[in-house]
């Protein structure tokens, strides 16, 4: 009798309506997938629009989901867009690509795959862009581009491009500035920013591990309103590279650019080490556009 009023209600109400997809088709909303290599893991979130969830070094984790990674922008007089942001509207992610050592692989959420070059390229739309991201997660290093096209005239309030998640752990910061000059400090964990300057690469030093968090971008990001800088919070020392406080972009206008991220063992907090696997960087991956 039980089992026939039940039948009887869900037969009233009808069946309930599918979700409404967010993605296009074919582009998992839910779960997250992880690519490792010899000394990376990196976790990729497909509610946050296929962006890092996790980053782990020498199988421990080094940067957690206590904020979010990638791209994200204000649109003049709206609220944030990209990535976990949903407060003015959301990214629409297209398609996604993954490859390992060169071969198609397909995408299953919940699975590990391993190889030597790990790349999930996402194609999607940020308010007026259409934007390409494609992580690399290799043996000794990670390697994000973004690429990204205004699609009709509009004005940014801001702009992230790269945005990090260090462990609030992390005692000391390096900048090397475009004309070669080294700054430094040091975090008080007060709410503040450190560095706010344009910059080639920027580090932290994490002592109990003994490693240097290196972030090297070959192209310095530039405008007028520009800048590298580590939120210095009691959550986390999240480093950010702005493009913009502030601009108006045209239909067709692009932004391309790449940042190596690197964890640097045996650094010990002069900055040794971590100055070398910079260097080495720069051999790699030569500045540009300057």
């Amino acid at each position: 009798m039980l089992a026939y009023l039940l039948a009887s209600v869900i037969g009233a109400a009808g069946p309930a309506a599918p979700a409404e997809r967010l993605y296009d088709e074919g582009v998992p909303e839910q779960g997250r997938l992880t690519a490792k290599t010899a000394n990376y893991e990196v976790v990729f979130s497909a509610e946050k629009a296929w962006t890092i969830y996790e980053i782990h070094f020498g199988g421990e984790l080094l940067a957690g989901a206590t904020g979010h990674y990638g791209t994200v922008l204000i649109p003049r007089g709206g609220k944030w867009i990209g990535t976990g942001h949903s407060e003015g509207g959301r990214e629409i992610v297209h398609s996604l690509q993954l490859t390992v050592d060169g071969c198609d692989t397909p995408i299953e959420v919940g699975r590990t795959v391993e190889g030597h070059a790990i790349a999930l390229t996402k194609t999607s739309t940020i308010h007026n862009f259409a934007a390409t991201h494609t992580i690399t997660v290799k043996d000794d290093e990670i390697v994000e581009r973004v690429h990204l096209t205004a699609t009709e005239d509009h004005d940014l309030s801001r702009m992230y491009l790269f945005m990090h998640c260090w462990p609030k752990e992390t005692t000391q910061w390096i900048a090397q500035l475009p004309d070669g000059r080294l700054i430094q400090g040091g975090f008080k964990s007060d709410g503040g920013h450190q560095v706010d300057a344009d910059a080639r690469w920027v580090a932290q030093y994490l002592p109990d591990r003994h490693l240097g968090l290196l972030c090297y971008t070959p192209k310095v990001v530039t405008s007028s309103t520009s800048k590298s800088f580590i939120w210095d919070h009691q959550r986390y020392h999240k480093y950010y590279v702005q493009q913009n406080s502030g601009a108006a972009f045209a239909q067709g206008e692009e932004l391309d650019y790449t940042m190596i991220v690197k964890a640097v063992p045996g650094e010990t907090g002069d900055w040794t080490a971590t100055k070398a696997a910079a260097a080495e960087l720069a051999q790699r991956y030569p500045p540009a556009g300057e």
